[in-house]
């Protein structure tokens, strides 16, 4: 008999961590999506509509009516926050259980919303 099965499953489960996503390309996702991503989409759907009644956030409505660029300037801000300190409590967020599922689903929920404000805005040009 052979005694390589503890071999072969430290094999396999060395082989998953290896393909699993590290938490500084989480990190840079769920910035790109909700800073870059969520500000020119939410430009596209205004522009493409002309009025920000579809803008659910009320807050970012109202800049939007009043100066749109100081929602590129808050949005910036806080997703740069956001990077920062999910940077330096690295080692603190890796210990909890399933933060790799919970930064895929931030990271789907800003694609949604993307996705969304694109879908407004195209439709509205077309």
């Amino acid at each position: 008999m052979s005694t390589g099965g503890s071999n072969e499953v430290g094999w396999r489960l060395r082989a998953a961590r290896s393909l699993s996503v590290s938490y500084t390309t989480f990190v840079y996702a769920l910035v790109a999506v909700w800073g870059l991503g969520d500000v020119l989409s939410t430009y596209v759907a205004v522009s493409a509509v002309g009025h920000t009644a579809m803008e659910v956030n009320p807050w970012i409505r109202v800049l939007l009516e009043t100066e749109p660029l100081l929602v590129l300037v808050l949005k910036a801000a806080v997703v740069l926050y956001a990077g920062v300190v999910l940077v330096e409590c690295q080692s603190l967020v890796e210990g909890v259980p399933g933060w790799r599922l919970w930064f895929a689903g931030v990271v789907a929920a800003g694609w949604l919303v993307v996705v969304n404000n694109l879908a407004i805005g195209f439709a509205a040009m077309g």
